[in-house]
Order: structure tokens, then C-alpha cells, then sequence
């Protein structure tokens, strides 16, 4: 096996655990913003706050799924499939936002509110995860096997 597979492997499985953490703790923040939202402002707006948290963890983790099967595959595309990846899903979520405001009972502030704190919990939970994972980023040629 090349190092090129062993680091598509790794990479791989960093994505599955980048995923199943930051999902965990943006799934209980999404609880809070929801219970929150239901307190101040009602049961409807809650479900539009609900709704937020939702498409933040689908759209975010979806990310990490395609980059888990693209580095399984060819670690080489890892960044062209990043940036690709990055732009569909935050275009899709404006779209998705501008959609769902101008849906009557949808709460374009609970929803908007939710999806802010959602993404950046997600973007945090993320990034201190990478930082925490022992990744080699570069391997030296003398060290193929």
C-alpha cells in the first residue's frame, strides 16, 4: 500500500470523526436554540428554529461525507473537492434561507438565529477536532514503504 492510501485512509477516517463530533455537539446547541426560541417566542417559531438546526447539520455534515468517500477514493482531490463542496453548500443554504423565509408560519428571525449559532458551533467543533487529530501532513519521499 502506497503513502498515498495510507494518507487517504487517514484523512478518511478523520472526516467520520470530525462528523460524528461536531454533529453531537451542534445537535445539543440546536436543542438549546430550539427550547430557547419556544420560551421567548413560541411553539412556532420554534419549529422554524428546529428547522434551522436541521438543515445546518445536513448541509454541514454532508460536507464531511462526500469528503470522507472522495479521500477514500483519491486523496489527491481532497482540496479541489473541498472548495467545490464549500461553495454548493453555501449557496444551497442561501437558497434554502431564502426559500423558507418567504414560507407563511416559517420565523425568518428564529430560523436565521438558529442557523448562525448552529454554524459557528459546527465550525468550532470542527476546527478544535482537526487540531486535536494527529494528521501528518507531509510525508518525506524516503519514507515509502
Amino acid at each position: 500500500m502506497s503513502t498515498s492510501t495510507d494518507a487517504g485512509v487517514q484523512a478518511a477516517q478523520a472526516f467520520g470523526v470530525l462528523l460524528r463530533r461536531a454533529s453531537l455537539v451542534t445537535g445539543i446547541v440546536g436543542v438549546v436554540c430550539v427550547v430557547v426560541t419556544a420560551v421567548w417566542q413560541g411553539l412556532a417559531p420554534a419549529l422554524s428554529s428546529l428547522i434551522g438546526a436541521a438543515i445546518v447539520i445536513a448541509f454541514f455534515g454532508a460536507r464531511l461525507v462526500v469528503m470522507r468517500k472522495v479521500t477514500e477514493k483519491n486523496p489527491h482531490m481532497i482540496m479541489l473537492t473541498a472548495m467545490v463542496v464549500y461553495t454548493v453548500k453555501i449557496v444551497l443554504l442561501g437558497v434554502a434561507m431564502l426559500v423558507l423565509t418567504r414560507i407563511h408560519g416559517i420565523s425568518g428571525p428564529a430560523l436565521g438565529f438558529t442557523v448562525i449559532i448552529t454554524a459557528v458551533v459546527w465550525l468550532a467543533a470542527e476546527l478544535r477536532g482537526f487540531m486535536k487529530m494527529r494528521i501528518p501532513v507531509f510525508m518525506a519521499s524516503g519514507d515509502e514503504k
